[in-house]
C-alpha cells in the first residue's frame, strides 16, 4: 500500500513540475475522462437509454414558436412539460392530472370525455373571471374543437387546463377538462405563450430511441422539403399531390385550390419560398405543422405564419387537409423597406 502511494505521488509530482500550459491540458483531459466515466456509470445504474416522445417530430428553438410543449397522457393521468435541449425534447416536469368522468375521446357536448388531439392554448383566465371553487387559481382555454374535430363533426366547447382547490380530489373526474392541483397551475404561466404553446392529449405516449427519433424526424422533414421544392419549381402536379382531395380552407375546396395554384404557376415567372424553423407535431395519423414563411414571386411578396393540418400514413406520406396563414409584422431586418408587401393568404 505504501509503495502504491509513493508511486502515485511520484507520478503527480512529475506533472506538477510541468509548464503551466501542459499541466492545464492534462487537467482538461482528466476532467473529460471523469465526466465520461460518470455518464457511463449513470447509464449502467439506470439500465436505460434516452427515449423521446414520437409525438414531437420536430421541436425547434425559435423566437416565433413556443419553447415548450405540454403532453397529457390519459392512460397514466399525467401532464408533462417538454423543452428542447441539444436538438431533442426533454421532459422538464410531470404532474398528476384529472380527466373527464367518462373514458374515451370526446365526441359531443356534455359527454364528459376528454378529447384526444393537438391543441393550442388560447387565453388565460383568473379571478374574478372564473370561480375559484370550480377552476382554482388559473385556467387556460384551448382551441377544441380543432380542424380535425370539426371534420369529424365533434361538438362541445370549453376544454380547458385548470386547477381545483386542495380539498377536491384529483380522482373526481371533470366534464372533459384536464385538471391539476392549484399549486401546479400557479407554476405554468411562465411556460405558456398564448396562441403558440401546444398541448397534445393522447391516450398513450410512444417513445423512440435516439436513432429512431432522428430517422422519423428526417423522414417527415424530407417530405416537407419535397413539397416546398415542388412549389418553388412550379411543378403544380407534384405540389398538389401533397394535398388531400378533402382539402378545404376558409375560401376554397380542393378543386378550387388546384385551379388557383395552377393559375399562379402559369402566371408567375418564378416563385421563392423560405421557411423558418418548423414545429411538427403528431398524434396518431394527425399532423400539425407551423412555421414562418417568406414568399416571393415576380408579382407578389409576403411574410407570415403558416399552420398546416394534415393526415399521415406510411404508404402515402402526409396529405394536407387545411392551410391557414396570417401576416407577421415585418421589420427592416426581415425584408427590404421597398419589398412592396401584398397581404394575401392565397399565394
Amino acid at each position: 500500500m505504501s509503495q502504491d502511494l509513493s508511486k502515485f505521488w511520484t507520478f503527480l509530482n512529475s506533472y506538477l513540475m510541468m509548464p503551466i500550459d501542459m499541466l492545464m491540458h492534462f487537467i482538461g483531459i482528466l476532467l473529460v475522462l471523469l465526466q465520461s466515466l460518470a455518464s457511463a456509470n449513470s447509464s449502467l445504474e439506470s439500465g436505460t437509454e434516452a427515449l423521446y416522445p414520437s409525438q414531437l417530430i420536430n421541436f425547434p428553438v425559435s423566437d416565433r414558436l413556443s419553447p415548450y410543449v405540454f403532453i397529457v397522457e390519459k392512460s397514466k393521468r399525467t401532464l408533462s412539460l417538454y423543452k428542447i435541449k441539444d436538438g431533442f425534447p426533454i421532459k422538464e416536469q410531470e404532474f398528476p392530472a384529472d380527466l373527464g368522468k367518462k373514458p374515451g375521446p370526446k365526441q359531443k357536448e356534455n359527454d364528459h370525455k376528454t378529447p384526444v388531439g393537438i391543441y393550442f392554448f388560447q387565453s388565460k383566465l383568473t379571478q374574478p373571471e372564473i370561480p375559484f371553487d370550480l377552476y382554482g387559481n388559473t385556467a387556460f382555454t384551448t382551441d377544441y374543437p380543432n380542424v380535425f374535430d370539426r371534420r369529424e363533426a365533434k361538438t362541445g366547447h370549453g376544454i380547458w387546463l385548470h386547477a381545483v382547490p386542495d380539498n377536491v380530489p384529483l380522482t373526481r373526474g371533470s366534464r372533459g377538462c384536464v385538471v391539476v392541483r392549484n399549486d401546479v397551475i400557479k407554476k405554468l404561466p411562465e411556460y405558456v405563450t398564448l396562441k403558440q404553446t401546444p398541448i397534445i392529449i393522447t391516450d398513450e405516449m410512444t417513445f423512440l430511441n435516439k436513432s429512431s427519433y432522428t430517422e422519423q424526424q428526417k423522414k417527415f422533414m424530407g417530405q416537407i422539403e419535397e413539397w416546398r421544392q415542388a412549389w418553388i419549381s412550379q411543378d403544380a402536379k407534384k405540389y398538389l399531390s401533397y394535398y388531400d382531395e378533402t382539402f378545404r380552407n376558409n375560401d376554397m375546396n380542393f378543386k378550387q385550390w388546384s385551379a388557383h395554384k395552377t393559375n399562379l404557376t402559369n402566371r408567375y415567372r418564378f416563385i421563392k419560398v423560405d421557411f423558418g424553423p418548423l414545429l411538427v407535431l403528431r398524434n396518431g395519423e394527425q399532423v400539425v405543422i407551423r412555421m414562418s414563411q417568406h414568399y416571393e414571386s415576380d408579382q407578389h411578396k409576403d411574410f407570415g405564419e403558416k399552420t398546416i393540418h394534415a393526415y399521415f400514413n406510411e404508404q402515402t406520406g402526409f396529405k394536407i387537409i387545411r392551410e391557414d396563414w396570417k401576416p407577421i409584422a415585418v421589420g427592416k431586418s426581415v425584408l427590404p423597406v421597398n419589398a412592396n408587401l401584398d397581404i394575401n393568404t392565397q399565394n
